[in-house]
C-alpha cells in the first residue's frame, strides 16, 4: 500500500507541475511605484543602545587646498548617473493586503506585523534566534519577580516629531488593553500585566500579578505609538495613516494594489540601507513568480513547492528555509464524537505517511514534527509518530470504531502553499484506515471566520506557533488560547502551564516544558505534520535572508 500511495502522490505532483507552469512574462504593472532618485548610501546603523556619532566639523584653522585650474582645452569629467537598479524601489510582493495599518489591530507574521515593524518600534526586539535585543529600551532589568524596568533611549523620536518617552509607553500599553485592541495584543493575557508605571521621563516599569518569565518576548510584539497623534485622530484615519518611530515612513496605501514607504533618515538606530520600499499585492502565486523573473519585484513569498525552482532565472533566485511554523491537522473537540477519543486521535497520527508527503510534495525541505515545541527547546525523548496503518486500524478498533467513521475535513486555499492538494492526500491516507472525510477547501478570508469563531466540527489544516521560545508554543494548547481553534482542553496540561509560566529557574522550566510536551504528544490534539518550509524568490540585486518566523524584515535588507 505504501508503494502504491507513493507513486500516486508522484503522479499528482507531476500533474500539478504541468498545470502550474507560469504564463508568459507580463509587462510591469501600471500600479508599480515610480522609480525614486538615488539616495546617498546610508552608514551602517550603530548598536541599538548607541546614538549615531555626529560628524566632526573641520578645524577652524584649516582651509581646503586650492584646486589647480584646468587647462583651457580640458572639461570636467561628467558624473556617471546611478545604475537603474539602484534607483528603483525595492518591491516586495504579497499574496494578501493589509486589513488595517493600526499596529494595535494586527496579528500574523507577513504582511501584517512585518509591515508594522517597518514603521513602528517596540521596547525590546527579538533576533532571529529569539533572543532579546535592545530597541527603544537601551537596557532593562528585573527588579523583583513581579517588576521589569526599562530604560529608554533618549535620542529616539516619532516621525511626526513627538518624543519617544515614558508617556508614549504608558499611552501605548493603555491603548493595547482597550476593548477594540485587546484581542490582538496578548501581553496582558500572557504576562498578567497589571500596571505600567512611569519612574521618570525615560524609565518605565511593567508590573505583573504573577511572575512573567516570558515578558521580553511579549514586549517584542507590543508597538509604541505617538500619544498626541493617536489620541487626536479617529479610528478610521489611524487605520490608514500610521506614524511610528521605526526605520521606514509610510507614504501611501492603495487598497488591494500597493503600499509605499521611504527610509526614515532620522531613525535613531541609523537609516535603513534601502531608501524606497513598495509592497505590491499580487494574490496569485504564478503572477508573483512572473513579476519576479521579469524584474518587476524583488522578493516573492509563498511560492508553491511545485513551482519554486522556476524562481531561478537570469535576474532572480530561489531561496529556501525551514521555518518555525508547525503544520498540523487540528482535531476538533466540540464536533464529531469519535475525535474526542484519544485512541482515535493517535490512530489518525499513525495513518498519515508524513515523510512521503514531504519528499514528494515539499521537495524534501522539512521533516516530521518531533514535538509541539521547536528545537532546541523540544523534549529530546519524543519521536515522530511513525507511518503504521495497521496500528491505526488496531487503535480505531480498540476505540470502538472498527469500521471507521466519517468526518468533515476543511483546509484553506493557498495560505501555506498547496494546502488543498496536501490536505487531499492526507484525506486519502485517512481513508485507507477507514476514516472517510467530507473534504472542503475554503478561501482564506472565510477560513479566518472559522478560526476566530473556533467553530470547526472535524479536522482543520493549519499552521501555528511560529516561535522559538517555549512559552508561546506551549500556550497554543491551553483551554482558552486564541490560537486553539480545535478547542482542545486538558486541565492537567493547563495546570502545568501555570507552573511553567510562574517559574523563574530555567532548568525547572525546561523540566515542566518537557512534561507538557510529552502529555500533548500522547494526547494528540493534532495530527502532527512538519515545520513549514519557506520557498521564496529573490532578485539578484537584493541581499536578505529569510526569517524563520516568516517576518519580512526589510530593515535588515540591502542592495548589492
Amino acid at each position: 500500500m505504501r508503494t502504491f500511495r507513493y507513486f500516486a502522490i508522484v503522479l499528482i505532483v507531476a500533474m500539478l507541475l504541468a498545470a502550474c507552469a507560469p504564463a508568459a512574462p507580463q509587462p510591469p504593472s501600471s500600479t508599480q511605484a515610480p522609480a525614486a532618485t538615488e539616495a546617498p548610501a546610508p552608514t551602517q546603523p550603530p548598536a541599538a543602545t548607541e546614538a549615531p556619532a555626529p560628524t566632526q566639523p573641520p578645524a577652524a584653522t584649516e582651509a581646503p587646498a586650492p584646486t589647480q585650474p584646468l587647462a583651457a582645452t580640458e572639461a570636467p569629467a561628467p558624473t556617471q548617473p546611478p545604475a537603474a537598479s539602484e534607483t528603483k524601489p525595492v518591491v516586495v510582493a504579497s499574496p494578501n493586503d493589509m486589513d488595517t495599518l493600526d499596529p494595535h489591530a494586527v496579528t500574523g507574521m507577513f504582511p501584517y506585523r512585518s509591515v508594522m515593524y517597518w514603521v513602528f518600534d517596540v521596547l525590546v526586539a527579538a533576533d532571529r534566534q529569539g533572543k532579546p535585543v535592545p530597541e527603544l529600551a537601551k537596557e532593562w532589568k528585573q527588579i523583583d519577580p513581579l517588576t521589569w524596568e526599562f530604560k529608554l533611549a533618549e535620542n529616539a523620536k516619532f516621525q511626526n516629531g513627538e518624543p519617544v518617552n515614558a508617556d508614549a509607553v504608558l499611552y501605548s500599553f493603555d491603548r493595547m488593553k482597550q476593548k477594540d485592541f485587546a484581542n490582538f495584543n496578548q501581553i496582558y493575557r500572557r504576562t498578567n500585566l497589571k500596571e505600567v508605571k512611569k519612574i521618570d521621563d525615560f524609565t518605565v516599569q511593567l508590573i505583573t500579578e504573577k511572575p512573567a518569565p516570558d515578558m521580553l518576548f511579549w514586549v517584542s510584539e507590543s508597538f509604541i505609538v505617538p500619544p498626541k497623534y493617536y489620541s487626536e485622530k479617529d479610528a478610521e484615519y489611524l487605520a490608514q495613516n500610521p506614524v511610528g518611530s521605526g526605520p521606514f515612513k509610510f507614504i501611501e496605501w492603495v487598497k488591494d494594489d500597493h503600499l509605499t514607504f521611504t527610509a526614515n533618515p532620522d531613525y535613531f538606530q541609523g537609516a535603513p540601507k534601502i531608501n524606497d520600499l513598495v509592497m505590491r499585492v499580487i494574490p496569485e502565486a504564478s503572477s508573483r513568480l512572473n513579476e519576479l523573473i521579469t524584474g518587476n519585484v524583488d522578493l516573492v513569498t509563498g511560492l508553491k513547492p511545485d513551482q519554486a525552482e522556476q524562481a531561478n532565472s537570469d535576474v532572480s533566485q530561489l531561496v529556501t528555509a525551514e521555518g518555525w511554523r508547525k503544520m498540523h491537522v487540528g482535531i476538533s473537540q466540540i464536533g464529531a464524537e469519535p475525535l474526542k477519543n484519544k485512541l482515535v486521535r493517535q490512530a489518525l497520527n499513525y495513518a498519515v505517511d508524513k515523510q512521503t508527503i514531504i519528499d514528494t510534495m515539499l521537495l524534501g525541505a522539512s521533516k516530521p514534527l518531533q514535538s509541539i515545541v521547536n528545537p532546541p527547546l523540544n523534549n529530546p525523548d519524543l519521536k515522530p509518530y511513525e507511518y503504521n496503518p495497521e496500528k491505526a486500524k488496531q487503535l480505531l478498533a480498540e476505540a470502538g470504531y472498527p469500521d471507521g467513521f466519517t468526518v468533515i475535513f476543511q483546509a484553506p486555499i493557498e495560505r501555506y502553499g498547496m494546502d488543498k492538494d496536501i490536505a487531499q492526500v492526507i484525506a486519502q491516507y485517512l481513508g485507507d484506515v477507514g476514516v472517510k472525510t467530507e473534504f472542503e477547501a475554503i478561501e482564506w478570508g472565510k477560513y479566518l471566520d472559522y478560526l476566530d469563531a473556533k467553530s470547526f466540527q472535524g479536522l482543520d489544516f493549519m499552521g501555528y506557533s511560529t516561535y522559538i521560545v517555549a512559552g508561546p508554543q506551549l500556550g497554543t494548547l491551553i483551554c482558552d488560547a486564541l490560537d486553539n481553534p480545535a478547542n482542545y482542553c486538558n486541565k492537567e496540561y493547563d495546570a502545568l502551564f501555570e507552573q511553567f509560566n510562574t517559574t523563574e529557574d530555567e532548568a525547572k522550566r525546561q523540566e515542566i516544558s518537557n512534561q507538557m510536551q510529552a502529555l500533548a504528544w500522547d494526547d494528540a490534539p493534532w495530527i502532527f505534520l512538519w515545520r513549514l518550509p519557506m520557498f521564496l524568490g529573490m532578485s539578484n540585486r537584493l541581499q536578505w535572508e529569510p526569517h524563520p518566523a516568516l517576518y519580512v524584515d526589510m530593515w535588515d535588507a540591502a542592495l548589492k
